[in-house]
């Protein structure tokens, strides 16, 4: 790959980037005019706000809640899963 190629590779990703948030954990909620708002990032001049209009939000929340316990459920599994498989190697040890 040129060098030329790889800036445009790396221009793509960067941009794919911007457009998307990963929000990890949470700093503030709070509801206002007919908004939630979420605070997210780190304190300071990293800490980013998104906001939703809690009539849209509303209208969501039955698809939101159903993948949520969805997904929640998955992960428990998985760490349930991964308890057994440990407990078992230390009982065989």
């Amino acid at each position: 790959m040129t060098q030329k190629e790889k800036i445009k590779s790396l221009e793509i990703q960067l941009k794919e980037a911007k457009a998307n948030t990963y929000i990890y954990d949470t700093n503030h909620l709070q509801c206002s005019d007919g908004e939630l708002h979420i605070g997210f990032g780190d304190y300071g001049d990293n800490e980013r706000w998104l906001v939703w209009n809690v009539n849209s939000l509303f209208n969501d929340l039955p698809y939101i809640i159903s993948q949520v316990v969805r997904e929640q459920s998955k992960m428990q599994g998985n760490q349930l899963k991964n308890i057994k498989e440990v407990l078992k190697e230390i009982n065989i040890k």
